[in-house]
């Protein structure tokens, strides 16, 4: 192992993009996608965009590539680093369409001939740097980054210092950095993206082998105090006719969990027409003792002959979820869309909202003539435009997570 490698590419002796017993470091849970909003209202529009605590980092970023990992130096993500001479490619973007390398397709086969866990000697390696201002008002909040998609291993690197990585091309990487950046001025993000790793060997599939930061890249900013994961679940009884919204919110705490904090729901129907009366509340159970998780609040809500969602017609209800204080402040808010279905086998029939349907699908890859792996939502909303048109009514998200845009556009 050579001492010039970079901080978080090795652990020990050991290569960090070779080691599949490491996955991470830093990286946040798993989680839904949401976003966090000041208020119901602006919550309802489910336009991110309308979130003063929102900031897309999608464009032009400053562009360098090495032969492999190990010729990275410390001056690569430092801030004070001359880049007039560096390339610009676009976020999100395959390199290897940007004039780095190129495309490599294969179906049953390795795009090299190593042993797991190895990989070649000559792995491109992509330096992408941004700076970044933090908005003043976001201080004293939490500051997360969100890295949608990196082929196939990301490092993070926050005014030149390390803060962590993932692997797993498919699924978001999210970092903490509050404590990394400094509100109301520039911030350097340095994003290292190696393209052969371990992980590779089980993300292999029939596809077209790319390279680079391929999904978007945003900030989201929240209280210190947070909603941090939201699961709803629209069902029906069995008679199809009257319907249970099942919910589960984890919330966030700095520290220890502390009493007194509470969720409020609403939820509105296809026209925007308020369902709950009085809306519904649950304390995060933050007392208690023994093998509940003390970050979960459960709530259960019966709701009177819904609307129910079919491929035919997708009604979608509005959920807004709202976290207060002991206080009574309301201090964050999120939402999304749910709808209400049933979905089982009976008698060898598939059967959505107790009628029998026909599966009519397809298998989709992410992949665009032009933009690779990279695909924008114009894109992905004619796709399933056009899918619409030939009546297809399944979509097989060949063969990965697929963005979560494609999935409510679903």
């Amino acid at each position: 192992m050579s001492q010039s490698l970079l901080p978080l590419l090795s652990f020990g002796a050991a290569n960090t993009w070779t080691s599949p017993e490491l996955l991470c470091a830093a990286r946040l849970p798993m989680r839904a996608t949401s976003y966090p909003f000041p208020d119901a209202e602006t919550a309802k529009t489910l336009n991110r965009e309308k979130s003063p605590w929102f900031q897309l980092l999608n464009g032009q970023w400053n562009f360098k590539m090495v032969d492999r990992p190990e010729l990275l130096k410390e001056a690569d993500v430092a801030v004070e680093t001359d880049r007039e001479d560096w390339d610009n490619v676009a976020v999100p973007g395959n390199w290897t369409l940007q004039g780095y390398g190129a495309p490599h397709y294969t179906n049953v086969q390795m795009p090299f001939a190593d042993e797991p866990p190895s990989v070649p000697k000559e792995n491109p390696t992509g330096v992408y740097v941004r700076e970044v201002r933090i908005p003043r008002d976001w201080k004293g909040r939490r500051v997360v980054i969100h890295f949608g998609g990196a082929e196939s291993v990301l490092f993070l690197y926050v005014n030149g210092k390390p803060v962590g990585f993932g692997k797993d091309c498919r699924l978001p990487s999210e970092f903490d950095i509050t404590d990394f950046v400094k509100t109301g001025r520039a911030n350097t993000v340095a994003a290292v993206v190696v393209k052969w790793s371990d992980a590779t060997f089980i993300e292999d599939q029939d596809q077209w082998w790319m390279g680079g930061l391929h999904r978007e890249v945003y900030l989201y900013s929240t209280a210190p105090v947070y909603i941090a994961d939201v699961f709803a679940k629209g069902k029906l009884d069995e008679e199809y006719e009257d319907g249970l919204l099942d919910l589960t919110v984890r919330a966030g705490f700095p520290g220890s969990p502390e009493v007194g904090w509470k969720v409020a729901v609403q939820l509105f129907d296809p026209k925007g027409k308020a369902v709950l009366k009085k809306g519904a509340e649950k304390e995060i159970p933050a007392d208690r003792s023994g093998a509940i998780d003390r970050l979960l609040a459960k709530l259960s809500i019966p709701i009177r002959k819904p609307l129910q969602w079919s491929a035919e017609i997708p009604n979608l209800y509005t959920l807004v979820v709202t976290l207060i204080s002991p206080s009574g402040e309301k201090v964050e808010t999120t939402s999304s869309r749910v709808g209400f279905r049933s979905v089982e086998v009976r008698d060898r029939q598939l059967l959505v909202n107790g009628k029998c349907v026909l599966i009519h699908g397809v298998n989709r890859h992410d992949h665009h003539d032009t933009l690779g792996k990279a695909l924008d939502r114009e894109t992905m909303r004619l796709d399933a435009l056009m899918m619409k048109q030939f009546n297809v009514n399944a979509v097989r998200c060949s063969h990965y997570p697929n963005d979560p845009y494609w999935l409510d556009l679903c």
